[in-house]
């Protein structure tokens, strides 16, 4: 495999997990957290039944956000070792950091004016502070406590962890190595059970509870690497599918351990319907054809990610609320808007940015 292959299946499925996150939140946690996405948004929660529409991503076996957001994972674990690969240790960071920072921060400025239009028009409070605002751009708010603006940049402090990770083993990442892997797996497993031994409810252990559910995603991440393993011929058939099994126990254990354990009967299914969406695209993916339509999705996937649900439901609530328009009207107005604004984004600042980091991969040597 070159090093600057991309794998057709891994792209446009990230193109299909965005719009499933979309549908999962807009459909979904639009009518399932009200409460939690009017504060979240300075504007009045939605009442009312939901529409037929809503049984489709509201059913207790799928989650349509959460399979998204596993799958999300499951690929950063498959493509970031080719990244690493054409890199540095150094330049591999900075090469996401300008992957990451500059779109996430342009999409940040615009729902807070967002949000400050909402607190506006429907007079009420804003959400956050100042401190809350500069946290969330340098995306160090799980460190210290602060909440997450758009209430799904989470998943990305989450992935410049997993880089760090990544940067720390590259070696042996290169070489395919598992024991680093599952030595890194076990090490958070461990924390996490020590953590359950604990009271860290107190508001002053915030950031401990954040990280704790970080280290749990990281762990699921790694079954991604042992893809890229497999992908890369390091790795057979049968010792990939034991590796799998044997990591998914470590994330079922971490789990149980972390502040996620009281969530265990429910949402781990979510993330191993993630796993088997993302295996079953691994086993065809020598079948993958490029499909326009897939291929403008994928291009669009971090800045819609990024925009679809601050942005995306207060539109919604403007035109349903301020306009009287139907809910599936709304629907639709509000995710072309987002559709468009995503392709603005990704042309604009995300485009420009990721070459900017393909500049750096060119100038140094691999290692």
């Amino acid at each position: 495999m070159a090093s600057n292959q991309r794998l057709i299946f891994a792209n446009q499925l990230r193109g299909l997990a965005a719009l499933a996150v979309v549908a999962g939140h807009l459909i979904g946690v639009f009518w399932s957290e009200p409460g939690q996405i009017g504060v979240a948004t300075a504007s009045p929660p939605i009442s009312g039944t939901p529409p037929a529409l809503f049984a489709l991503v509201g059913q207790p076996w799928c989650n349509p956000s959460v399979v998204g957001v596993a799958v999300f994972f499951l690929i950063s674990g498959l493509v970031i070792p080719i990244s690493l690969a054409r890199h540095t240790t150094q330049s591999f960071l900075l090469a996401r950091a300008l992957r990451i920072y500059p779109t996430a921060i342009l999409a940040l400025i615009l729902e807070i004016a967002t949000i400050h239009a909402n607190a506006a028009y429907w007079h009420l409070p804003m959400p956050f502070g100042r401190g809350g605002i500069l946290s969330n751009f340098l995306l160090i708010y799980d460190l210290i406590g602060r909440g997450s603006i758009d209430l799904v940049n989470w998943t990305l402090c989450i992935e410049l962890k997993f880089y760090l990770l990544m940067a720390a083993l590259a070696g042996p990442i290169q070489r395919g190595r598992l024991a680093p892997l599952f030595f890194s797996a076990v090490a958070i497993e461990a924390g996490n059970l020590l953590y359950a031994q604990f009271d860290f409810a107190a508001p002053a252990f915030a950031p401990i509870r954040m990280l704790s559910l970080e280290s749990v995603m990281i762990v699921f991440m790694l079954i991604g690497v042992l893809f890229n393993y497999h992908h890369r011929g390091l790795l057979g058939l049968r010792g990939l599918l034991l590796s799998i099994a044997a990591m998914l126990a470590i994330f079922a254990i971490s789990w149980l351990g972390s502040v996620l354990q009281a969530d265990f009967l429910v949402t781990p299914l979510y993330y191993l319907e993630g796993l088997g969406v993302f295996g079953l695209a691994y086993a065809l993916r020598r079948h993958a054809v490029r499909i326009p339509v897939l291929d403008w999705l994928a291009a669009i996937s971090f800045p819609l990610y990024l925009i679809h649900l601050v942005i995306g439901i207060s539109l919604m609530k403007w035109l349903m609320l301020g306009a009287e328009m139907p809910y599936l009207w709304s629907l639709a107005t509000s995710l072309g808007v987002s559709l468009l604004l995503a392709t603005l984004l990704h042309l604009g600042i995300e485009r420009r940015s990721t070459e900017w980091g393909s500049r750096l991969a060119m100038a140094v040597p691999a290692i």
